[in-house]
C-alpha cells in the first residue's frame, strides 16, 4: 500500500509548495503527476478521484498546488510565468526520488497549459501520456503551447464549458491529433448543472477513461 511523503518543494517567494506525494514501498507502475486549476485543487473530484484509482493500481502520484494558491494572489502574466517554473522544479524533484519508466501528466483548467509546458520544456516528460481535463481552449497559455506537443493526449471537455467551441477542437485536431472524451450538457468542472445522477455519471465515465488512457502501455 502506498504511504504519503514530504518532498523539500518551495515557491519562488521561499514558502514551502503544499503537494501530495503517495509513493508505493515496492516498484511501482509508474508515476502520475496532477497540476488542479485556479480554484480548483487538488481534492475536486476529478482530480482526487483519478489520483485514488491509480495510487490503488500501483502508481505513485504527485499532487501539486501552487504558490500562488495558497497566498490567494490573483493570477497574472508574471504569477504564471513564476508559477511554471515552480512546477518545473517540482517535476525534476519528484523525478530523481525514482528511475520511473513510465510518467503521465494530468492537467485541469489552467493546469493543461502547465501540463503542455512541461510537454515541451522537460525532457523527462517527452514519452509521458498525458490528460487535459477541460482546457482553456483558445486562450495563449493552452492552444499554441499543446499545438507543438506531440505525447499522446486525452482531452476531456464538457459541451456547456464557456471555453468550449466544436470549431477551436475542429482547430486543435488539424494540428495534431488527441483522443476525445465529450460530456454534453457539462461545464467547466464537467458537472451538469441542476443533475446530480448526470454529473456523477460524467464523473465516473471521465475517471475510468482517463485511467485506462494513462494505463496503455506505449504503441
Amino acid at each position: 500500500m502506498f504511504e504519503f511523503e514530504r518532498l523539500p518543494l518551495m515557491s519562488a517567494s521561499g514558502r514551502p509548495l503544499v503537494h501530495k506525494y503517495a509513493r508505493h514501498p515496492d516498484e511501482p507502475q509508474g508515476l502520475v503527476c496532477f497540476f488542479p486549476g485556479q480554484y480548483y485543487g487538488v481534492d475536486g473530484p476529478l482530480l482526487y478521484y483519478l489520483s485514488d484509482m491509480l495510487a490503488r493500481n500501483g502508481w505513485d502520484t504527485f499532487a501539486l498546488t501552487y504558490g500562488f494558491q495558497t497566498t490567494m494572489e490573483p493570477v497574472s502574466a508574471g504569477v504564471m510565468a513564476t508559477t511554471l517554473g515552480e512546477c518545473q522544479e517540482a517535476v525534476r524533484t519528484v523525478l530523481r526520488e525514482r528511475d520511473y519508466g513510465r510518467i503521465a501528466l494530468v492537467g485541469k483548467s489552467i493546469g493543461t497549459g502547465v501540463v503542455a509546458h512541461l510537454c515541451l520544456e522537460e525532457p523527462q516528460c517527452a514519452q509521458a501520456r498525458t490528460v487535459y481535463l477541460t482546457p482553456t481552449l483558445e486562450v495563449p497559455l493552452f492552444d499554441p503551447l499543446f499545438a507543438r506537443t506531440s505525447q499522446p493526449a486525452l482531452l476531456a471537455v464538457g459541451t456547456a464549458d464557456p471555453f468550449y467551441t466544436p470549431a477551436a477542437l475542429d482547430r486543435l485536431r488539424l494540428q495534431r491529433p488527441f483522443s476525445l472524451c465529450l460530456i454534453e450538457g457539462a461545464d467547466h468542472s464537467l458537472m451538469i448543472p441542476g443533475a446530480l445522477d448526470g454529473s456523477l455519471a460524467a464523473l465516473r465515465k471521465v475517471t475510468v477513461e482517463a485511467a485506462a488512457f494513462i494505463k496503455e502501455e506505449k504503441d
